[in-house]
């Protein structure tokens, strides 16, 4: 199951086919093949208040057969609030941000990228937080962005 990283409203939600590759760290990493591109995938858009159009990737894999969402178009969603699951299996997902989006990310994420590792994210773990005085953001009520 995956659930929305930010409160917003559902814009779109949009299937793409493709390939359904391992999404394990060695395969996302190899040159044989880009799974985030070449994968099957469904592209959930989210207008988020203060941060602005956000796309939340489910990525499918070998043996996912299908990414089932449990949201419709229109509706609005609070932080954590489930938006779908894939049926039979894990895969992984891709949270795509506007460069200007007020986040901060959290040191041991922003590390394990730069070195190309997959950093394991629970369900209400923190992920990086809004940065106070940016817009959509206030010094007292810092957000979570997980």
């Amino acid at each position: 199951r995956f659930h929305a990283p930010l409160a917003g409203r559902v814009v779109s939600i949009t299937d793409v086919a493709g390939a359904l590759l391992s999404v394990n760290p060695i395969a996302v990493n190899s040159s044989y093949a880009d799974v985030f591109t070449e994968n099957k995938r469904s592209v959930l858009l989210l207008d988020a208040p203060g941060v602005g159009r956000v796309a939340f990737v489910a990525v499918g894999a070998t043996l996912v057969g299908s990414i089932r969402w449990t949201v419709q178009e229109g509706q609005l969603l609070a932080k954590g609030e489930e938006l779908g699951y894939f049926a039979f299996g894990g895969s992984t997902c891709v949270l795509l941000l506007p460069d200007a989006a007020p986040v901060a990310w959290d040191e041991d994420l922003r590390a394990n990228s730069h070195k190309s590792l997959e950093t394991l994210v629970k369900v209400g773990e923190q992920i990086g937080l809004c940065r106070a005085g940016d817009q959509g953001c206030d010094e007292d009520s810092q957000e979570s962005a997980a």
